[in-house]
């Protein structure tokens, strides 16, 4: 994937992070298993794990998107520095 791409790829996915209704739905479903696995029977291990395994779903889909925004930073960054070495480069006609 080239700057270009991961560049829109993390602007695309800050706008997602950025959605209320997205952000509403993710912690609504967050809220939703952290109730239910309180009330959880604790003889039910099984329903536990289930309920562990969708809130930490819900946390790496949050934390891919946050990857995908800092790797579209640092490809923001990048091009800045192509571009500044490219125009370096043109006031000494190298």
């Amino acid at each position: 994937m080239d700057l270009i791409e991961q560049q829109t790829r993390g602007t695309e996915a800050q706008m997602l992070l950025d959605n209320r209704i997205l952000t509403e739905a993710l912690d609504a479903i967050e809220k939703e298993v952290f109730d239910q696995w309180m009330t959880c029977p604790a003889r039910d291990k099984d329903g536990k794990e289930a309920l562990w395994q969708l809130a930490k779903t819900a946390q790496k889909f949050r934390g891919i998107l946050t990857g995908y925004i800092e790797t579209g930073k640092l490809a923001t960054e990048q091009m800045k520095h192509f571009e500044e070495r490219k125009g370096i480069r043109r006031l000494f006609g190298t």
